[in-house]
């Protein structure tokens, strides 16, 4: 699978999907499980601009059986 990114392309209205961020919202951790609506909802201060915090995505695997 690969990161799409957000300004290219987003998800699914429904779709839960793995979130990125380049910035250090989560510790180390720079991802998580979110959706189309937290994509466009979640933005962070850079200097005097607002900016999403989440910048790629990608589909959540297949799981086990």
């Amino acid at each position: 699978m690969q990161w799409i990114n957000t300004r290219e392309q987003m998800p699914d209205k429904q779709a839960r999907v793995i979130l990125y961020t380049p910035y250090e919202i989560f510790g180390n951790d720079h991802t998580c499980i979110g959706d189309c609506e937290a994509i466009t909802s979640c933005t962070t201060r850079r200097g005097r601009s607002s900016v999403p915090v989440f910048t790629h995505w990608m589909p959540l695997p297949v799981m086990p059986e």
